[in-house]
């Protein structure tokens, strides 16, 4: 299940969003989980600085009840926010990019779910 919550004035179209989900969380996709909860909130960019202890952030994801339930925040004023949804989302899954190694499959798997909508 996914939902949203825009704590801003901008539109947001949520399609893509919903799409990527289903490819990153539903069981199908070799990432995935197919009982993962998934709340996504737009915010404003002081909010987000709250959030990450007064520095700026383009997304956040928290991780809850046993990794079964999972927030994204989306810094509303970025451009590339399908990138920042994937990005937050792969951190939920364990994925990470602190080695350069595992920094190489994180951006391996986002360009991949990012190819994967532009074809739909």
């Amino acid at each position: 299940m996914i939902e949203f919550k825009n704590l801003t004035r901008k539109k947001i179209d949520e399609r893509v969003y919903k799409l990527l989900y289903k490819k990153i969380f539903l069981p199908r996709g070799k990432a995935g989980r197919k009982d993962f909860e998934l709340s996504v909130v737009f915010a404003t960019p002081a909010f987000m600085r709250k959030l990450h202890k007064n520095k700026n952030a383009d997304v956040l994801s928290f991780l809850y009840k046993e990794e079964k339930v999972g927030e994204i925040f989306i810094n509303s004023r970025e451009k590339r926010k399908p990138f920042l949804f994937v990005h937050g989302a792969l951190h939920l899954l364990g994925h990470g990019h602190k080695k350069i190694k595992d920094a190489r499959d994180m951006k391996k798997l986002e360009t991949k779910f990012l190819k994967k909508i532009k074809n739909e």
